[in-house]
């Protein structure tokens, strides 16, 4: 967590980052900032509260979009971590912003090891933070006490209130922001569909539902005259969302990505399971905005059953997690699981899809769900969710 003041003319007003786009437009307003243009707001840092490393940002104009984006990642850390950065920022010579996002890209450059009761031990703490990992059963190998022991000789250690720093003042950080277009960072779990929007080969990353504010200063960043004018192709990092990656994708094309954005923040992005919504939306071929919202709003209703690939699978889904299928695990070498199955998915009209399988415990087909009118008052009484 970051806190700072900042002033415009004679008003002043405290942020804390990170903060959403919304609550940050709010602040600014209240100290006559206007930010409407989807340009990079700056101000001037009249006190840091916190961390107390930050003071050399206290009497400059600081980039507060660069200061969302640190403190984002900031907020990430773990103990041992923000500990490193905050030794960091030590070692650099009055770090801009752009300096310190940079620097938590490069953690592995500060090894900080709070048992030093012997060689080892140190070196196995380098060796971990700047490999990010052991061999399992390594860890009494001689080598780790060898390695530890030549940091030391070499001078690369020194005591620090946070514990034995190992730095080497000769390496160079890795420049990982550019200071015009943010690094990737998935800084959010409530979203349902990460975006890269482009522009003349540059890109960043949305995660929709947000505010537009958030889509709008991004195609600046970029240098595009405006969001119509950047590219915009679906970020697949889930694979059981592959078919719902897909219609999103198509519906950007077809519909306009801020058209697609309001349609994701109607759907409660806190209560809709994106794999359960990507496999119902595969299971109806729904194709639109408006096919979506109304499968969203009908999610309860269906049941989805993850990774049930075929009949038997399914069969043997319902059995081992079903109290009303359950059976005598004697009698399951005798049982025809592909013939219930099959028997199961006629039923209840179900489909298989890329994750798993849908049904309606109503009895109604799945495949004609979208064919139906909706009985309005019905309608009025659904909630979103459900997984």
């Amino acid at each position: 967590m970051i806190k700072i003041r900042i002033r415009n003319n004679d008003a002043e007003t405290d942020i804390r980052f990170p903060i959403e786009e919304k609550a940050l437009h709010e602040k600014l307003n209240e100290i006559n900032i206007y930010d409407g243009d989807g340009t990079a707001p700056s101000s001037f840092v009249s006190e840091v509260f916190w961390p107390e490393e930050f003071s050399m940002l206290q009497d400059r104009y600081v980039n507060l979009d660069e200061m969302n984006y640190l403190g984002k990642r900031m907020d990430s850390f773990d103990t041992l971590e923000t500990d490193q950065f905050l030794i960091g920022i030590t070692k650099l010579s009055d770090p801009s912003v752009k300096d310190l996002i940079n620097l938590t890209f490069n953690l592995d450059h500060f090894t900080l090891v709070q048992d030093v009761s012997s060689y080892g031990k140190i070196g196995r703490a380098y060796v971990m933070n700047t490999e990010g990992c052991i061999p399992a059963h390594d860890e009494d190998d001689p080598k780790y006490a060898a390695i530890g022991k030549g940091l030391i000789d070499r001078g690369l250690s020194q005591i620090t209130e946070r514990g034995l720093l190992i730095y080497n003042p000769f390496d160079e950080l890795t420049e990982v922001y550019d200071g015009h277009t943010f690094p990737p960072y998935y800084d959010r779990s409530d979203f349902l569909v990460a975006v890269q929007l482009g522009f003349e080969g540059k890109h960043e990353l949305l995660l929709l539902p947000d505010d537009e504010r958030a889509i709008q200063k991004a195609a600046v960043r970029l240098g595009a005259p405006s969001v119509h004018g950047c590219t915009a192709d679906i970020d697949v990092v889930n694979p059981h969302a592959a078919f719902m990656a897909k219609r999103f994708q198509s519906l950007i094309e077809s519909e306009g990505i801020y058209e697609v954005n309001a349609m994701l923040k109607s759907l409660g992005s806190n209560h809709v399971s994106r794999n359960k919504l990507s496999a119902v939306i595969e299971a109806t071929c729904a194709e639109t905005s408006d096919d979506i919202i109304r499968i969203a709003r009908h999610l309860d209703g269906f049941i989805f059953l993850p990774d049930v690939s075929d009949e038997e699978d399914l069969a043997h889904y319902l059995v081992d997690n079903r109290d009303d299928y359950s059976m005598n695990p004697e009698m399951e070498d005798y049982f025809d699981f592909a013939g219930f199955g099959e028997y199961f998915a006629e039923k209840y009209d179900g489909k298989f899809v890329s994750g798993g399988f849908v049904f309606r415990e109503d009895y109604g087909d799945v495949g004609m769900f979208l064919c139906h009118d909706d009985d309005e008052d019905e309608e009025n009484d659904m909630t979103m969710g459900g997984i």
